[in-house]
């Protein structure tokens, strides 16, 4: 799997938001196409939302961790 991660400027006064290209296997791309059009959301709102929860759970076991 190969990640491109690039800035994008910032326009109109909103944030700056970063731009991340993955590279996946057509039948994943496929699958989250029809995710996002059942939701009536974008592909890129489907992912920005998996890896919120991913890092969300990500930072929940780093802390359990290092109450141990």
């Amino acid at each position: 799997m190969s990640i491109e991660l690039r800035e994008k400027e910032l326009v109109g006064g909103k944030r700056k938001r970063e731009l991340i290209a993955v590279y996946i296997p057509k039948e994943k791309k496929v699958a989250l196409e029809a995710w996002a059009a059942s939701e009536e959301r974008s592909v890129s709102w489907i992912v920005a939302k998996l890896i919120d929860r991913a890092l969300c759970s990500r930072q929940q076991q780093e802390g359990s961790d290092n109450d141990n």
